[in-house]
């Protein structure tokens, strides 16, 4: 459905829609459970979706249905953190070699040596 989260229990989309003047207007209920990565060290992170919303859309002239999907995906990523932490206290990678710190909280890692110059170095 896309790149920033998946589905891990099916969709549930459930509502009213009424259609006047080449408007359809839908007060819709989302329910499922998506899975995200952590923002600090990749770890999946599952959250429960579940919002109710309002909205409109213009249906062309002489169109019977209409691909609502784009908006669904739009409710369901406007819903969810951007910026999901596994845990509050997640200690994220280790900028250095990668490792997650969370799993290895004694990891040291010595950053590499940069013989490139420098700004600093020409002032």
């Amino acid at each position: 459905m896309s790149e920033d989260f998946s589905l891990l229990e099916p969709l549930k989309v459930t509502g009213e829609a009424f259609f006047q003047l080449s408007t359809l207007y839908l007060a819709i209920q989302i329910c499922t459970v998506v899975e995200q990565p952590c923002c600090r060290c990749l770890a999946p992170v599952h959250t429960t979706v579940d919002c109710y919303e309002h909205f409109a859309v213009s249906l062309p002239e002489g169109e019977d249905s209409i691909d609502l999907t784009s908006e669904v995906v739009g409710l369901i990523s406007a819903s969810i953190d951007p910026r999901a932490l596994c845990r509050p206290d997640c200690r994220g990678l280790c900028p250095h070699c990668g490792i997650d710190l969370n799993e290895h909280p004694e990891h040291v890692c010595q950053a590499e040596e940069d013989d490139h110059p420098k700004l600093v170095d020409f002032l």
